[in-house]
């Protein structure tokens, strides 16, 4: 059977998150090497530790950003380990490190980095572009995947309440490599970690499965 959005399964994908998290749980993160041009990032896919306080991982965020590394054959990193770090926040990260080295091996051209938003949120998806610095490669990339989002009645935020800038996975790589685009990709947990709302789910999975392979 031809893998696509509508194969997956609520519990599946989650089945699929757990077997990669023990694959790698002796590691600080697990890595898949695709075949274009695309980096999928999730640093809070396991919980983290910013300034001593503790967070919860983002579940459902992970569940998609794997499903869609399935999908388009793209390049995957996640945390795997919580070694009282954030890999978001922190400066300097064995996670940073592999991501640079996932770039230069791989000639990749865009890196998104997904996460997930607390439900109260009003928007189902905030992209963090840190007021256009880090999509200027490529702002026609930007523009369709908010018209896609927005035509099938998702509420949209950009760099409100997260602009993907400093520290963060999107603004370190482009401080670090100006010519890529870089975006931070939150998407609302009351869409991504409930069984009653994974009919959305799979739009958004289709979504950027889409807009993905049009990068390539």
């Amino acid at each position: 059977m031809e893998r696509n959005e509508e194969n997956f399964t609520f519990s599946g994908l989650n089945r699929d998150r757990l077997k990669f998290l023990k694959k790698n749980s002796q590691n600080d993160h697990g890595v898949i090497i695709g075949n274009n041009k695309v980096l999928i990032s999730c640093p809070h896919s396991v919980p983290q530790v910013r300034l001593g306080k503790f967070k919860v991982k983002e579940t459902g965020s992970f569940c998609l950003a794997l499903a869609l590394q399935s999908l388009t054959n793209s390049h995957l990193i996640a945390k795997t380990k919580n070694n009282g770090d954030d890999a978001n926040f922190d400066q300097v990260s064995d996670y940073k490190d592999e991501i640079d080295k996932i770039i230069h091996d791989n000639n990749i051209k865009y890196v998104l980095d997904f996460h997930g938003l607390a439900a109260f949120r009003t928007c189902d998806v905030n992209l963090g572009v840190n007021f256009g610095k880090n999509i200027d490669v490529c702002p026609e990339a930007f523009d369709s995947l908010v018209n896609a989002l927005q035509k099938n009645k998702f509420i949209v935020s950009v760099d409100q309440p997260f602009a993907g800038g400093g520290n963060t996975i999107a603004g370190s790589v482009k401080t670090k490599h100006p010519k890529l685009f870089s975006m931070q990709i939150e998407i609302n947990s009351r869409i991504t970690n409930f069984a009653q709302n994974f009919d959305k789910m799979k739009i958004l999975i289709k979504i950027f499965k889409e807009w993905t392979n049009g990068l390539n």
